[in-house]
């Protein structure tokens, strides 16, 4: 229960709140509750304070009673301080109020002022203004005036003055007034175009239909009009440009442009100049450059005796380059000579238009630098033109000559040491000699089965390798053979792919690499094997001979038209620079001449595949069109270096110094082995395709599937024989055999790994592949030619590099396991065949047995020697 509060504590404690605004410290007064009882007594408290607070107030008023009434009296004074200053700043606002007013009058007086001068002075300039009108007025009558009686030129200075009078208007122009007369004016101004328009129709009249123009002096009217009065006017009015630019128009289309141009028909135009007229009659008889430059010297005289100087000389600016253009399309262009039989003539020509050139300067006229610039490129726009007619010959002459075919022989001596197979093959007489001409996808390499000798050196003629002619040596050829064998057998790819036509490089510009297989001239005749395939013990002594080795093959005209072609730019290379013609504007542009061969080989390459599309040896025809042009380009290079040491050309004009063909003819000789590439991998692309419809000699015994082998087979041995029948009557000899070469190789290196590819061969499938064998053996009659003795020679080992392993291939398939192991053994077998192919075939045609394992051990043990 909380504590008694007295009413005295609530008193004080309230009295404290209302003093100093504090709350009470004891708890027990902040929370005792007021009674009623207890008012009187806070009342009592509250009055004693305020009674308190009234004496103190009292006390302290007594004491400072004294100062107090200073104060007052200060205060007073104050007052009556404050009263004076408003009657003061009372007075001087009113007397800022009459300022005030009386500034209002002096600026009213003021604007009266200047609104009367102002008056006055639009009074003075409407006085002035009316009178320059008037004067406008009065100049505008004697423009009428003047008109009217002809006078152009004085109208058209005072209608000058009239426009200078209406500038000096300045803001009375926008008035009606001078609205009116600017329209008289104007009006006026028309009148005198449209006069001095009929008046310049009349002086220079133009008949379209008549081809006719008249360019008169003067014409009379009401009044005499010259025509240097119409141009002067013409020229006051702005005018005069465009009528000379429409003159110019007409001009050339009524007379310049019948004389100069000729037509569909080949008919110019001529002209006549009667008096004033000058008319287009008839036809042109004399079409030289000579008569024409005449003519147009004739037209220029016309104009600028018939019009003035401010007439003639604009219209020279636009109506000379018409002319120039026109001449040098029609005439001089055409005169260019295609031939240095025409280059005095087209001297005497370049003179001529020198001398028209000159004939403009002395009229003053202007634009002709474009006869002047012609000139003095005519050199070059000699060389341009030879080169395009050059590059337009071959375009035209191809399609021509590639339907002329002719037989061309290839004849090439070589220095060879005694030992060398073409050294004793010519001692034998024997002419298979196996040479193809060129580097192409050549045989030249086929035959790598041939047995050749070991070290037979050749010397080296005319940069050309002797062994480019020949055959490998033995040990690389079985060596080249067994990787080839290995690399067959892991990744199941056929021998042809040797002859990979990518090698090539299809870009024409890129120098086509050189393949395994080219018919590249083989120099080197492959001997005979013995027997037993011992090699021939080779001669001792090294004796050198010369050997000539000739081939025909045939080729089309085009090589050598482009030859005679690029003969003739030589021969006229020399006569460019011969007494007759070492002085005419053409004879600088004769070194490059040294140009044009390389345009036309890349023309030829360019095109040349088009060309012989439609004859089915197309690519064989371009191989060989490529061997006989570089061929002959070679041999004209080697005998010009001869001819240029008594050559009284300056040596940086001889053909031996600035024509550098090499890159080309590697272009050109690498386009016609890219040609053969193509061709031999389309072949062998039917061959492959062909011998695939054997099924890989899968049940070749069953009906069905034999039928398939059967038509398989022969038509593989059809194919080859039809494609030797196509590139006999083309190819070289010995190209043909080798490119047959390797038809029947790829036909053989298919079937071959077909056979090698079969795990299981039963003794009837065995018989039967057997049969393939013999029937693909008869390909080797291909091969079959005469030495020079008349004798039968079977090449066929030479040129189809697996011809023994094919042979190896048949004996093993109708041999008895003994015959096999006797055959790897002490036969040739381990030469043509590794041993892991000899063991899968005895695997596949032999059963499991005691005599089969102890032959695979054999061969086994005898092939890791």
């Amino acid at each position: 229960m909380p504590s008694q509060v007295s009413d005295q504590e609530l008193g004080e404690a309230f009295l404290q709140s209302i003093e100093h605004g504090s709350f009470p410290q004891s708890e027990d007064v902040a929370s005792a509750p007021v009674p009623s009882t207890a008012l009187p007594k806070l009342l009592e408290v509250v009055s004693n304070a305020r009674e308190h607070t009234k004496n103190e107030i009292r006390k302290v008023s007594r004491e400072a009673a004294s100062d107090v009434d200073g104060w007052i009296s200060q205060a007073r004074k104050l007052q009556d301080d404050i009263q004076r200053s408003k009657v003061t700043a009372h007075e001087i606002v009113q007397q800022a109020e009459a300022e005030k007013e009386l500034k209002g009058r002096v600026v009213d007086a003021e604007s009266k002022l200047k609104f009367l001068h102002s008056e006055i002075a639009y009074n003075e300039t409407l006085g002035t203004v009316v009178e320059k009108i008037q004067g406008i007025s009065g100049l505008l009558e004697s423009v009428q005036n003047a008109a009217v009686h002809g006078n152009i030129i004085y109208a058209l200075e005072r209608l000058e003055d009239t426009s200078v009078e209406f500038e000096t208007l300045g803001q009375f122009r926008s008035t009606r007034v001078a609205g009116i007369l600017k329209n008289r004016a104007d009006q006026l101004r028309a009148a005198i175009v449209e006069t001095t328009t009929e008046s310049w129709n009349g002086l220079i009249l133009i008949d379209p239909n008549e081809r006719r123009i008249s360019l008169k002096e003067k014409v009379e009217r009401e009044a005499t009009i010259q025509i240097d009065t119409v141009v002067e006017a013409l020229t006051k009015l702005s005018l005069l440009e465009n009528f000379i630019a429409k003159l110019h128009r007409d001009f050339d289309h009524t007379i310049v442009s019948p004389r100069l141009a000729i037509n569909s028909d080949g008919v110019v135009h001529g002209f006549d100049v009667n008096g004033d007229d000058i008319q287009i009659i008839g036809h042109v008889k004399d079409m030289t450059v000579k008569a024409t430059l005449e003519d147009i010297q004739a037209i220029a005289e016309y104009i600028s005796t018939r019009l003035p100087p401010p007439v003639a000389i604009p219209l020279s600016v636009k109506l000379t380059p018409t002319i120039a253009t026109r001449l040098i399309k029609y005439w001089l262009l055409p005169a260019v000579p295609l031939s240095t039989n025409g280059v005095q003539d087209f001297q005497e020509t370049l003179s001529l238009v020198l001398g028209l050139a000159e004939y403009f300067d002395e009229l003053e006229w202007t634009g002709q630098q474009q006869l002047r610039d012609w000139v003095d490129q005519s050199a070059e726009i000699w060389l341009k033109r030879t080169k395009e007619i050059a590059i337009a010959r071959v375009h035209s002459l191809c399609p021509r000559r590639v339907r002329e075919k002719k037989t061309v022989e290839r004849v090439e001596t070589q220095t060879v040491t005694r030992g060398d197979a073409l050294h004793d093959g010519q001692e034998d007489q024997d002419e298979d000699w196996g040479a193809d001409w060129g580097e192409e996808e050549d045989p030249a390499n086929h035959g790598s089965n041939a047995q050749q000798k070991d070290e037979a050196p050749t010397t080296v003629v005319e940069e050309e390798d002797m062994s480019a002619w020949g055959m490998d040596d033995e040990e690389e050829q079985k060596e080249e053979q067994k990787e080839e064998q290995k690399a067959k057998t892991e990744e199941k790819k056929d021998e042809g792919a040797e002859e990979d036509v990518d090698a090539w490089g299809w870009g024409e510009d890129e120098e086509a690499e050189q393949p395994e297989s080219l018919p590249a001239s083989s120099s080197k005749l492959p001997e005979k094997s013995k027997a037993n395939g011992e090699i021939p013990t080779q001669p001792k002594g090294n004796t050198e001979k010369q050997v000539t080795l000739s081939e025909t093959y045939t080729v089309t005209a085009i090589p050598d038209s482009i030859f005679e072609i690029i003969v003739q730019v030589i021969c006229d290379v020399e006569s460019l620079n011969g007494p007759e013609l070492v002085g005419t504007a053409i004879a600088p542009a004769s070194s490059g001449l040294y140009a044009i061969p390389s345009l036309l080989l890349a023309m030829y390459r360019a095109t040349a595949s088009s060309h012989y599309s439609k004859d089915v040896a197309g690519n064989m025809l371009i191989y060989n069109d490529c061997t006989r042009l570089s061929d002959r380009l070679r041999t004209f290079l080697l005998e010009q270096s001869e001819k240029d040491r008594t050559s009284t050309l300056p040596r940086h004009l001889q053909p031996s110094v600035c024509l550098r063909l090499d890159s080309d003819l590697k272009l050109i000789e690498g386009f016609g082995k890219r040609a053969y590439g193509r061709e031999m991998e389309s072949q062998r692309t039917i061959v492959r395709d062909l011998l695939d419809g054997t099924n890989g000699f899968a049940n070749c015994t069953v009906a069905h599937f034999a039928d398939s082998c059967d038509a398989a087979v022969a038509m593989t041995i059809d194919r080859i024989g039809e494609v030797k029948r196509t590139w006999a009557p083309i190819l070289s000899h010995s190209a043909l055999l080798q490119s047959l070469g390797s038809l029947v190789s790829t036909a053989l290196a298919k079937f071959i790994t077909d056979v090698e590819d079969m795990s299981d061969i039963a003794e009837e499938d065995s018989k039967k592949i057997h049969s393939y064998c013999v029937s693909l053996a008869s390909l080797s009659s291909l091969f079959v030619t005469e030495n020079a003795a008349g004798e039968p020679q079977d090449m066929t080992s030479i040129y189809t590099p697996n011809w023994f392993k094919f042979q190896y291939l048949s004996e093993i398939l109708d041999s008895s396991l003994a015959d096999i192991r006797f055959l790897w053994t002490d036969g040739e077998l381990k030469l043509e065949m590794d041993g892991g192919e000899v063991i899968d075939l005895i695997k596949a045609l032999f059963a499991e047995s005691e005599h089969r394992r102890k032959a695979i051990a054999e061969i086994r043990r005898t092939s890791l020697r």
